[in-house]
């Protein structure tokens, strides 16, 4: 049988997995319509990738009559090569080295196995039956704890030699600026994802100014409905991090849409989801958009896909990498 990524087409209904940081998805999915039935959800296991490995096969298995699907597709947290190695995964406690594995659940379930990055399985959700529908070419940006994209090039998804390509969170807006959870400096997604915004709200609300965003989150993490209440109340503190997010946000998409020729963004995640229009106002009027300026691409909003990981999952096996 096929090992790791196979290039062939399935037909029939094929399961698309997503694994997350926190739970492990399983559904299936016809693969021409994108439409989805029969549900399992488990615990993402912190203990390394050899345990979620065990909870990807017992998620999977528990969907009823799993074994007659025709191949499994699967979304990780981290980059992913073209032949299915996967990782490291920094959303997945343990997941700290890179791991075979399209070849190793292919042995696992007995079946073609098709892996990519979650993120990218989103973008080719989005772009088949979301916002991204009938354009060949369309980046699709989320904006969620951390900045994820996804590059379609040719209605084909682009991942690169090594799973990087899209790693868009990654890109420098700030040099020197704020510190990054990857170890560098003035990243995208320390100015316009979740945590990032989390981590400055803290250090900007040390003493007794600007508390009122911090009087919303307590002890928990920095939700988008936090972020959204704080600019409701007109919070000047809510106000500022939202404002450099939208410029980060904006200088990053100019400058990619000027270099690829896009004449599409589809943006989606928790805090362009919560905040809507608005925010994608702020982006297109920023004064910091790069390239060629705001009028070059269109962005809209992401259609907000029901499991659009799993559903871009299982896309990606009968058209694969």
């Amino acid at each position: 049988m096929t090992k790791g990524n196979p290039e062939v087409t399935w037909p029939g209904s094929v399961i698309g997995v997503d694994v997350g940081g926190s739970k492990i998805l399983a559904r299936f999915v016809d693969p021409d319509t994108g439409a989805a039935r029969g549900r399992v959800k488990k615990n993402t296991p912190t203990d390394g990738p050899l345990s979620v490995i065990d909870c990807i096969v017992n998620t999977v298995e528990g969907l009823a009559g799993w074994q007659e699907a025709a191949a499994i597709g699967v979304g990780v947290p981290g980059p992913v090569t073209p032949d299915g190695t996967a990782g490291p995964c920094p959303n997945i406690v343990g997941w700290d080295e890179p791991v075979q594995l399209a070849a190793a659940l292919a042995d696992r379930f007995d079946k073609p196995v098709v892996v990519s990055n979650d993120v990218n399985c989103g973008a080719i959700a989005e772009h088949r039956i979301g916002s991204g529908r009938g354009h060949a070419d369309m980046l699709a940006i989320f904006v969620g704890t951390g900045v994820g994209g996804g590059l379609i090039l040719d209605n084909k998804l682009v991942v690169g030699e090594r799973g990087m390509v899209g790693e868009i969170g990654h890109l420098t807006v700030d040099p020197g600026g704020r510190p990054c959870g990857c170890g560098g400096f003035g990243h995208l997604e320390t100015y316009a994802g979740r945590a990032g915004i989390d981590n400055e709200m803290r250090r900007r609300t040390k003493g007794d100014a600007n508390r009122y965003l911090l009087s919303l989150v307590g002890d928990s993490q920095l939700k988008s409905r936090h972020i959204a209440a704080g600019l409701e109340a007109g919070d000047e503190l809510s106000a500022q991090l939202i404002d450099e997010a939208a410029d980060a946000l904006a200088r990053v998409i100019g400058n990619a849409a000027t270099l690829l020729d896009l004449p599409l963004v589809v943006l989606g995640g928790g805090i362009v989801d919560r905040l809507g229009e608005p925010f994608l106002d702020q982006i297109r009027t920023s004064d910091h958009f790069g390239g060629a300026g705001a009028d070059f691409t269109e962005l809209v909003l992401a259609r907000r896909l029901d499991d659009a990981g799993a559903v871009g999952a299982a896309f990606l096996v009968v058209d694969p990498i």
